[in-house]
């Protein structure tokens, strides 16, 4: 198969585009060219520990991951935890024996490398990364290639390349190990088509050695051995003894890997952002339940995944547009099926439930577009066949211009809005930069250098994800002088009321809202092991007091330092005017409303709260 087109397609003007190779050209140049808006971002988030880690930083207490083992976060042994919590790296209601650790040896390689050459440039990355992404799209063509033939494949290459729910991988330092783990294990599946499609018998081991790649890259690599056995049940040829002979490999490799990933000591627990399917099956059911319709959503309709995460109907809501999304494109998919060639039938079968399949593993963790890239895989093949057979049937009737104006729905979202959605992903990405770097050089110009390393400071108040958590790691990851211990107290978004209870002492109240209930809140610790009134958690001079309780949760928490709240080796900061301000103290018995005068924008609640 020489061409992605057949002689009678060449017919058209527009088909002229869609031949091999000026269609390989062409969808190479479109991710070049999506991949462009990636330059605006720079780093943030878990950008920080890594670049902290490869620089040589010394931390304030001894970290679980280094060089080769960066996503390693949190081992589950509070041996090492609470140093980090004590000191301030996890926030203080961090659960013990919280475990996010996640094997990702060659992504990890890829960082040491980028630091090694290039220090902390950020735009040195991202072209590193545009590369990783434009040899996947060109692997992808090759799959395609050999897959569906014309048009249908030439236009599913397109759509994957301009796939806007990319970006994040294609922009986020810390997020490459998706495309690191998608490469190989891609090419993996093409050598699988290769020795099963065409009998080329080499092709089978190099593919086995492809997935132990692809895995090395990061667990993402799952999802493309989930394509491997949907080929072999319900797209391969021959019987059933070869077929599930040919998947064996594939399967005992999986199977392998799962075993030496616990082993190992890697996987979640403790947390409600990341649940272990392995670890924690029925609540990772519980939560796979709402997060796969939700990706559905975005995976089918090309409508940002995040935008679950605000819907206010619930969880009944998400699903319910989720199972919309697949009803449409099923519905689509039926119409267009007695029109399918056998071979655009057979291959379909197994991208679309491939697709499906692949959703699994990824709804470990929370729901959003940066974990789309290997279910895309199989989408992009989908809504390809449905566009082009309902464009070539939209003259046969009424009802077939109708099913071309929905189509036309799906093409302006997946291909016209794309470069929207890249420009509005990284420009997203690149807020959360510029709130960094403005409350980093902030607190460049207003904390006093010299005495800091006798200091200890407390953040009372911050409400960004962002900023709550990575203030302080963006401070020591580019070297500078440490305080004794850095908290922030409280993630809550809404205005607390500071009451001094003490020469050494305060509370904060929520009046509305309760701690804890936002889902960057509970990253640390799961809403199953929440902490209870009259629960307390010592700091390195300081201490945690759960104070009140109700059945919605925490209403207030009191702090007692070692020594009273004027003296200056404290630092009391909270959020306010768009940066970190030092805290006029009240007298005692006087509560104080806290006021930020202006709200940190969050952006993507998926991205800037979770590990990559």
């Amino acid at each position: 198969m020489d061409n992605l087109v057949t002689p009678v397609e060449k017919v058209s003007p527009v088909n002229r585009w869609l031949v091999w190779p000026r269609v390989f050209w062409l969808a190479l140049g479109a991710a070049a060219l999506m991949s462009l808006t990636v330059f605006q971002v720079g780093l943030f988030g878990d950008d920080f520990i890594y670049l902290g880690i490869l620089s040589g930083r010394v931390p304030p207490a001894p970290l679980a991951n280094h060089a080769f083992d960066l996503y390693r976060f949190i081992p589950g042994d509070p041996a090492i935890t609470m140093p980090l919590v004590e000191k301030g790296i996890f926030p203080w209601w961090t659960q013990p024996d919280l475990k996010l650790a996640f094997w990702r040896p060659l992504s990890s390689a890829t960082m040491v490398l980028d630091q090694a050459l290039f220090g902390e440039n950020p735009a040195a990355f991202h072209v590193h990364s545009i590369l990783w992404y434009l040899a996947l799209v060109g692997v992808f063509a090759l799959l395609m290639r050999r897959t569906l033939a014309g048009a249908v494949g030439a236009v599913a290459l397109l759509l994957f390349a301009i796939d806007d729910s990319h970006a994040a991988p294609v922009g986020w330092w810390c997020n490459r190990n998706a495309v690191v783990a998608t490469l190989p294990a891609l090419v993996g599946l093409w050598l699988h088509m290769e020795w099963r499609e065409h009998g080329r018998r080499w092709a089978a081991p190099l593919s086995v050695l492809a997935y132990v790649l692809g895995l090395a890259g990061g667990e993402t690599a799952l999802g493309v051995l989930a394509y491997v056995l949907a080929y072999e049940l319900l797209g391969a040829k021959g019987p059933w003894r070869q077929r599930l002979l040919s998947v064996a490999p594939a399967a005992v490799l999986a199977l392998g890997y799962l075993a030496l990933y616990k082993k190992l000591g890697y996987g979640s627990f403790g947390s409600d952002l990341y649940v272990d399917p392995l670890s924690q099956p029925a609540a990772w059911l519980a939560v796979a339940a709402v997060r796969i319709p939700a990706m559905l959503w975005g995976l089918l309709l090309s409508i940002s995944t995040e935008l679950t995460l605000q819907f206010e109907g619930g969880d009944g809501f998400v699903i319910g547009v989720g199972l919309f999304a697949a009803a449409l494109v099923g519905g689509l998919l039926r119409a267009v099926w007695p029109y399918l060639s056998e071979d655009e039938r057979r291959h379909s079968r197994w991208l679309l439930a491939g697709a499906f399949l692949a959703l699994l593993p990824v709804a470990a963790t929370i729901q959003g577009d940066r974990l789309l890239l290997v279910p895309s895989v199989g989408a992009a093949a989908i809504i390809s066949l449905v566009l082009t057979h309902v464009w070539r049937n939209r003259a046969r009737s009424t009802g077939w211009r109708v099913l071309t104006g929905v189509a036309g729905l799906l093409a302006v979202t997946h291909v016209l809005l794309a470069p929207v959605g890249w420009y509005t992903v990284t420009g997203t990405m690149a807020h959360m930069t510029g709130s960094v770097e403005r409350v980093y050089a902030q607190l460049k110009h207003d904390l006093d250098v010299a005495a800091l390393p006798g200091q200890r400071v407390a953040v009372l108040t911050l409400p960004n994800p962002n900023l709550s958590l990575y203030t302080s790691i963006a401070w020591w990851a580019r070297g500078n002088v440490l305080p004794r211990a850095w908290w922030t107290l409280s993630y809550a978004v809404e205005m607390p009321t500071l009451t001094r209870t003490g020469p050494n002492s305060l509370e904060l109240a929520l009046a509305h809202d309760r701690y804890f209930e936002t889902l960057s809140e509970r990253v640390h610790r799961s809403e199953r092991f929440m902490l209870k009134q009259g629960d307390e958690v010592k700091l390195d001079g300081a201490t945690a007091k759960v104070m009140e309780v109700d059945a919605r949760g925490i209403k207030r928490v009191a702090y007692t330092f070692d020594v009273p709240l004027e003296d200056p080796s404290l630092v009391l900061l909270q959020w306010k005017d768009r940066g970190l301000r030092r805290v006029v103290i009240p007298p005692v018995g006087t509560p104080v409303v806290l006021d930020y005068g202006a709200l940190p924008t969050s952006g993507s609640a998926s991205a800037a709260s979770s590990p990559q």
